[in-house]
């Protein structure tokens, strides 16, 4: 009987110290938001939109222009592509032109006269493809990232003909192809370099000729690590003409007939300014 009551008293006493250690227990006002807990479901009163935890992306880029515009004194542009990323990692970009149809006509003289013995249409051909690399293109695309990004031969070999040819023959209009377009500056043989500083920035200056057709452009930046693609992200780059070569342009296009004859007015007029000029020298 006395064990029993020491037992009883001892339990007694550890109920009181646990119940002193605590403290009070305070209830929660009636209306009032109940206190967030760690590690517990998250709380419905935040918007989803909102993260629970500040992220920083791998990968962030931006250009020094924001759309390039072409005037009547457009010799060419060079824009600055700088960005941030979390290193390791080797940076690689390509740009491209917007896609449409190009027809390629193949020349032979025939008694002393050149003409036009052939020709090939391809769909989705590139205006314009550059691309430039911290690394080596070749040694980054031998480490397995190859899939998204492609060199120039990869992207023209997958061009679609609008009539169908032989093989050899196919190979040989797109070689015609890459030849004019290089002669225009528009497929860049060498591959850029992309500088890397402090081990996670870099840069790269993108030069655009003169003959720049029209359209939006896609600037792709990749991280890889490895070989293989980490992180992505793109950026449109608008090229127009802007000014009175834009309302040419705009004339040329909708009202053709006006134009025309504008032009002629036009011609008109000069060869009589210069036929004045020249009788009185």
């Amino acid at each position: 009987m006395r064990s029993s009551g020491l037992l009883a008293c001892l339990a007694i006493l550890v109920g009181a110290t646990g119940a002193l250690a605590q403290g009070p227990r305070l209830e929660p006002a009636p209306g009032a938001l109940p206190a967030p807990t760690i590690g517990g479901p998250p709380d419905a009163t935040v918007p989803p939109s909102v993260p629970d935890q500040p992220t920083t992306p791998d990968l962030i880029m931006d250009l020094s222009l924001a759309r390039v515009s072409i005037t009547s004194a457009f010799q060419g542009e060079s824009i600055l592509l700088f960005g941030m990323f979390d290193p390791p990692g080797e940076i690689v970009v390509v740009v491209a032109g917007p896609p449409a149809r190009e027809t390629v006509m193949r020349k032979q003289r025939f008694l002393g006269i050149w003409l036009n013995t052939g020709r090939q249409a391809f769909d989705d051909v590139p205006a314009y493809y550059a691309i430039a690399a911290s690394q080596p293109l070749q040694r980054l695309l031998a480490r397995g990232a190859g899939g998204e990004i492609l060199s120039l031969e990869d992207r023209l070999s997958s061009l679609k003909p609008a009539t169908p040819r032989d093989a050899a023959e196919l190979a040989r209009f797109r070689a015609g192809l890459v030849e004019v377009k290089r002669r225009e500056g528009l497929y860049p043989a060498a591959i850029g370099q992309v500088t890397v500083q402090a081990g996670r920035l870099f840069r790269v200056d993108l030069p655009f000729p003169s003959r720049l057709p029209e359209g939006v452009y896609d600037i792709r930046v990749y991280l890889l690590r490895e070989g293989k693609i980490v992180a992505a992200v793109s950026r449109p780059l608008p090229v127009g003409k802007v000014g009175f070569s834009a309302q040419l342009a705009g004339w040329s296009a909708h009202e053709g007939a006006l134009y025309g004859v504008g032009a002629i007015l036009m011609a008109l007029l000069v060869g009589w300014l210069g036929g004045a000029v020249m009788r009185r020298l």
